[in-house]
């Protein structure tokens, strides 16, 4: 039976039992933290810097000997079981895929992201760990939100991100990554409205941002996701009306005074009007309408196991010999991806992994569940129109944050260091003294 479902008052922490860290394996162990609350910052900024604190955590993890307790966490901790199978059953495919074996693991390695969460996830036990990794991610956001607004305001002309006015990724991710603030920003302006109205300040010019300034039409589904994911955590089911009011409120004043948002909007229903007549793709719209059924056709051939890991642009290629269309690596759908290479199992252990993931954010409270639930239903519904998973900012930030918000659920775990333990052991009168004071 599984007890670490995110209520800390469930667990047992003689199940985990203790084991003894050295001096040495202590300051790995606190390294480790370090590295974790500073990869929340790293994440939106730069890619390499997160590789390279993720390597630091991995090594870190092993020194200190936290992965004892993933190992421990693996049997009573359903989210962190499921994460590791899923990442398993993708990695068995790699015994029948077409594609040679070097670049089928340069693919599966995209989705390190579910063995890196229970990693994560072991060094964020501290609840001053997690909140200081939220407030570095936060921080990363408003520094990527200040340097978008004076690019805007000052009309700085260079590469295409530039002109995008988006920073350190490119304008889908950065708005995607930007709805996730204003959802952070308006959460903790309704804790406390009178003493934190910076944040619903902060809340506004961030939602801007992403209507009226950066051009990422996924922003837009993972704003208007999260703000009725908001109403609904605030209001339960009589939410979901007013939320979907508010959120079409938005658009409609979005759209008649920001003619950037208007384009944007405009060119969907165009592409999609068009390629219903014509049955043309040029446009990213039309072309991921087109990718989604050439790639459900191609999962017809292998629709339990799939094809395997890294075939879909050989299938896809392969069928575009015939069809005479636009050739695509990445279906811009993680379930239509998963569908071709992993079949109906590996679709299954995802959305087995989002059903996990919610209910043990139940068990939860305040901003590490408010926020659980957010990234995760974001994702499910943004995955439709992206592979977030195999984007490496999207990807990592889903383990980070995941494996952040879900620590919650772990407490309890009964480490000592080794001199101390020996020392207590050594000495038989330190272990009699309690029996006198009790007698």
């Amino acid at each position: 039976m599984h007890i670490f479902e995110g209520n800390a008052n469930q667990l047992d922490s003689g199940e985990f039992g203790y084991f003894i860290r050295t001096r040495f394996q202590d300051l790995a162990f606190q390294a480790g933290i370090l590295l974790v609350i500073l990869t929340g910052f790293a994440i939106p900024v730069s890619t390499s810097l997160t590789s390279v604190c993720n390597l630091g955590i991995f090594i870190c993890w092993g020194i200190s000997g936290q992965y004892r307790v993933t190992f421990a966490c693996f049997k009573k901790y359903r989210i962190v079981t499921i994460s590791v199978l899923l990442f398993c059953c993708l990695a068995c495919s790699l015994i029948y895929t077409p594609e040679i074996l070097s670049l089928a693991s340069r693919n599966l390695f995209k989705y390190r992201q579910f063995l890196m969460m229970p990693i994560y996830l072991t060094f964020f036990m501290d609840p001053r760990a997690r909140k200081r990794g939220i407030q570095m991610f936060e921080l990363a956001m408003i520094v990527t939100l200040i340097a978008s607004l004076i690019c805007w305001m000052f009309s700085i002309e260079g590469s295409v991100r530039l002109m995008d006015h988006a920073i350190f990724k490119n304008r889908i991710t950065q708005n995607i990554l930007m709805s996730f603030l204003v959802y952070l920003a308006a959460w903790k302006f309704l804790e406390h409205p009178a003493r934190r109205w910076p944040y619903a300040l902060l809340a506004v010019i961030a939602t801007y941002n992403i209507l009226a300034i950066v051009p990422g039409r996924s922003g837009y589904v993972a704003l208007g996701i999260l703000i009725g994911l908001l109403m609904y955590q605030r209001l339960g089911v009589k939410g979901i009306l007013p939320a979907a009011a508010f959120v079409g409120l938005i658009g409609l004043v979005t759209y008649q005074h920001s003619e950037r948002f208007q384009n944007r909007i405009d060119q969907v229903v165009k592409e999609i009007r068009e390629y219903r007549i014509s049955n043309k793709s040029r446009s990213s719209v039309d072309l991921r309408l087109e990718f989604y059924g050439n790639g459900l056709q191609i999962a017809k051939s292998s629709p339990f196991m799939g094809s395997g890991i890294g075939s879909f642009s050989i299938k896809y290629r392969e069928l575009m010999e015939q069809k005479g269309q636009v050739f695509t690596e990445n279906p811009h759908n993680e379930y239509v991806m998963l569908l071709v290479q992993n079949g109906i199992i590996g679709v299954g252990l995802f959305l087995g992994f989002f059903w996990v993931s919610w209910q043990a954010t139940r068990g939860l409270t305040g901003i590490e569940q408010a926020l659980g639930q957010a990234v995760l239903a974001v994702y499910l519904f943004v995955c439709m129109v992206n592979s977030l998973m195999l984007d490496t900012t999207e990807g990592c930030l889903f383990g980070y944050l995941v494996g952040l918000t879900l620590a919650g659920g772990i407490t309890g775990i009964k480490v000592v260091q080794q001199e101390d333990h020996l020392k207590s052991t050594a000495d038989p009168l330190s272990q009699a003294e309690p029996a006198r004071e009790a007698a």
